[in-house]
């Protein structure tokens, strides 16, 4: 007696690893080139991230070094309202139309040292929801 097959020579297996390898293969566009473009970004985020990265020993309401707070609460409008006090750097709007001081820090400093000093350079991700924060809040 002959053996009915239900599914031809491969099946659903064959199927599923063609597009596994056709999605593999293709990608997706613009994901590599722009990881920025998939940052997640929650409401709150960059505070959080601040905290974190920016806060303990230096820009926290203790420290504060150059000035500025990027944790406690009303960080936005102290950055949007600060100017830089540092020699290198001094008179730069922290926030502003064109991003700003912090941006630039936090993306490779054009004046001064990187930021978070002594630490890992933000993600590409990371400096997205930072870029997007300072856009909301640019006067």
């Amino acid at each position: 007696m002959r053996s009915r097959r239900t599914h031809p020579v491969g099946g659903r297996a064959a199927t599923a690893r063609g597009l596994l390898a056709l999605v593999v293969a293709g990608g997706c566009a613009g994901e590599l080139e722009n990881p920025e473009r998939f940052a997640d970004c929650p409401p709150g985020y960059v505070e959080q991230l601040f905290t974190v990265q920016c806060g303990p020993g230096c820009h926290d309401a203790v420290d504060r070094k150059a000035e500025l707070d990027l944790v406690s609460t009303g960080a936005g409008e102290r950055a949007r309202a600060a100017v830089s006090t540092t020699a290198q750097c001094g008179g730069r709007a922290v926030i502003d139309a064109s991003g700003g001081l912090l941006l630039e820090k936090v993306t490779g400093a054009t004046c001064g040292a990187q930021m978070p000093l002594g630490a890992p350079a933000l993600s590409a991700g990371d400096v997205e929801c930072v870029r997007r924060w300072v856009e909301e809040l640019a006067p």
